[in-house]
């Protein structure tokens, strides 16, 4: 990948990893499937004044707004309803490990329903390595309960996988309409799933927002309109080794914000995860 691909990922890694914080702290004030509907909700809002703004057309076709609502099932609805579910029993850190296995689940899918994308030996070797650098990066953090929680953490890593290898059928849209059309269909969605809950929650303060807001912006997005950059020029399997980086934000993020301790696991781990980043990316 060229040095402007390898900054985009990174800068993903970042803003994806606040989103396990983001999500923490609105769970405090908001139930699981109120947090996934403005999640989404606020941040199709703020893509709209962003199509606005650019003077981004709008393509009203039925076919096209039929595959946006298979990519919000199955790259927000499907995944941020998991996720989101899971982290009221397990921790973020758990949550960004078993979302790390997406790249494994995206590699296999690939092979199997992209021509341009087929697995060969050195790039599982350098998945299964990515995925014990995450194991190592994660040692001395308290995992919690797994129980059921841990299987729809799972299931979010593979919808996640579903959603890579489906998105490339949106290759010849604008991103950033792309990240509209998604949002926009994944609210739609969701509001028709949970409008009993949504319109009978209570707000004490416009100040409990704020991490759904910096959650819906920053880590929603912002983060998808990086997404489907990525995902037009690198592919499927390439974007989603940012799984493996998001742990490493996750873990800063931690130690800055919330004073969790820096330990040598962390140093190791991230080395581990850099080298099966240079693996998966080398030509044989």
């Amino acid at each position: 990948m060229s040095l402007k691909n390898w900054t985009l990922l990174i800068i993903l890694s970042i803003v994806w990893g606040g989103s396990f914080y983001f999500i923490e702290k609105s769970l405090v004030y908001f139930t699981f499937e109120q947090t996934v509907f403005f999640r989404v909700f606020f941040a199709s809002i703020f893509i709209l004044l962003v199509l606005l703004i650019k003077r981004i057309k709008i393509i009203l076709d039925l076919k096209l707004f039929g595959m946006f609502f298979v990519m919000g099932s199955l790259n927000n609805v499907i995944p941020f309803l998991s996720i989101t579910y899971a982290q009221e029993t397990i921790t973020a850190s758990l949550a960004s490990l078993l979302n790390a296995t997406t790249p494994i689940f995206t590699a296999v899918l690939a092979h199997f329903l992209t021509k341009d994308e087929k697995i060969s030996f050195l790039k599982l070797i350098g998945i299964l390595i990515g995925f014990v650098g995450i194991i190592i990066l994660l040692l001395p953090h308290s995992f919690g309960d797994f129980e059921i929680a841990g299987t729809f953490a799972i299931l979010a890593a593979i919808s996640y996988a579903f959603a890579g290898v489906f998105g490339k059928k949106l290759k010849d849209y604008n991103p950033i309409f792309n990240v509209f059309g998604m949002l926009s269909a994944s609210s739609i969605i969701m509001y028709c799933l949970f409008f009993s809950s949504i319109n009978n929650m209570e707000v004490k303060s416009l100040y409990q927002f704020k991490d759904l807001i910096l959650l819906a912006i920053v880590s929603t997005s912002i983060a998808y309109i990086i997404y489907f950059r990525l995902l037009f020029s690198v592919g499927a399997v390439k974007l989603l080794l940012v799984t493996y980086l998001i742990p490493i934000s996750a873990s800063l993020l931690g130690i800055f914000l919330l004073n969790e301790e820096f330990t040598i696991n962390m140093l190791f781990g991230a080395g581990i995860i850099f080298v099966s980043l240079w693996l998966i990316n080398k030509k044989q």
